[in-house]
């Protein structure tokens, strides 16, 4: 089977991921729109392929000293943090279709999809992981490599406008009540990845 069809394949494992971005990006798409979703959704996506350029060429290495995990991880754990504290005390509001875009600019929803995955150390261990599977179960060579990531940045990509779509279609049948209980329950899974963190940090580098 090409390298590029058992990537496709293997990117639908990530349907059932449930990181920090999932959730912000599903808040994104009820709260502000499809459209803006998209641009989260290309910022998660930017994240990705950048980790996944540095674990083919080789410099994962040169990132995965422990001064940089640790750095990292203290990063990624007040970005979390952060955002999930403004969630929890976020104001709910259930918007029509004239006022969905008036909260943030495409590209601010760009820079938060970047950050929230991008920043979030388990990420490159994700791909380091997949590089260790292409080459020692497919005994992929470096261009095979490169299409067998290429199709799961694409389907990863294409599941998450999917899950973008659907909750952005569901929209109609949102309350305040219900973007309250959302706003809070993503607050208390950023807070949840946060503490997983920290216990990363600890018991490795402590």
């Amino acid at each position: 089977m090409p390298p590029i069809i058992n990537g496709l394949i293997f990117g639908l494992i990530f349907i059932f991921a449930l990181g920090p971005a999932f959730f912000a990006l599903i808040q994104t798409s009820i709260q502000q729109g499809f459209r803006k979703a998209i641009f989260l959704a290309v910022g998660i996506s930017i994240s990705d392929v950048f980790y996944v350029l540095i674990v083919l060429f080789g410099m994962a290495k040169a990132l995965e000293t422990d001064n940089f995990k640790f750095w990292i991880g203290i990063f990624g754990v007040v970005m979390l943090s952060a955002y999930g504290i403004y969630s929890w005390f976020k104001t709910p509001k259930v918007h029509t279709e004239d006022n969905l875009t008036s909260e943030s600019s495409g590209l601010k929803q760009f820079a938060k999809g970047l950050l929230l995955n991008g920043l979030n150390p388990f990420i490159i261990v994700t791909w380091a992981t997949w590089v260790s599977v292409s080459v020692i179960n497919f005994e992929y060579g470096f261009n095979e490599q490169v299409q067998f990531f290429a199709g799961m940045l694409i389907m990863i990509f294409s599941m998450d406008l999917g899950k973008a779509f659907v909750a952005h279609r569901l929209k109609h049948l949102i309350t305040v009540k219900f973007v309250r209980n959302m706003n809070r329950t993503v607050a208390v899974i950023l807070i949840l990845f946060s503490l997983q963190i920290v216990y990363f940090l600890i018991t490795n580098y402590a």
